[in-house]
């Protein structure tokens, strides 16, 4: 009886042991393919801290609403509804002019929204394949 007990309590242990290991590794795996995941769908546009070349666009995102800029420090002029659309539009076929977003006190979402929306236009070749960086946006 004492020795039936006693294997069975170490039968129990390995298999205990075994599960353990089988969740740790699931565990990983998991961890794994979601990085992966994250690194595939994750879009181009990064936060950026340097200044925009002379033929970039710019638009600066003021508690106004958004507005041109040609430097990323002050507005030039305030953009009207559709604008942002059509500019976007019209650097599809200027495949040098980069977009630059800074944030200063306007919509930190809209922001978010209309650089999904450019790179969505400005980034993907007709494959579907993210071709290059071509959104730039300063939270600072």
């Amino acid at each position: 009886m004492r020795g039936r007990l006693l294997r069975r309590a170490v039968v129990e242990a390995e298999e205990h042991d075994v599960s353990k290991e089988l969740f740790l590794g699931i565990m990983m795996l998991m961890l794994t393919l979601g990085i992966l995941i994250l690194n595939v769908s994750q879009p181009v546009w990064r936060v950026h801290h340097h200044a925009p070349n002379p033929e970039d666009t710019v638009v600066i995102y003021t508690s106004k609403g958004p507005g041109l800029s040609q430097d990323g420090r002050s507005v030039s002029r305030m953009l009207r509804p559709g604008e942002f659309k059509q500019a976007v539009a019209d650097m599809v076929v200027q495949p040098d002019r980069n977009l630059h977003l800074f944030l200063r006190g306007g919509s930190r979402e809209r922001l978010v929204n209309d650089a999904a929306y450019a790179d969505s236009l400005l980034s993907t070749a007709p494959t579907g394949a993210k071709v290059r960086p071509a959104v730039f946006v300063h939270m600072w």
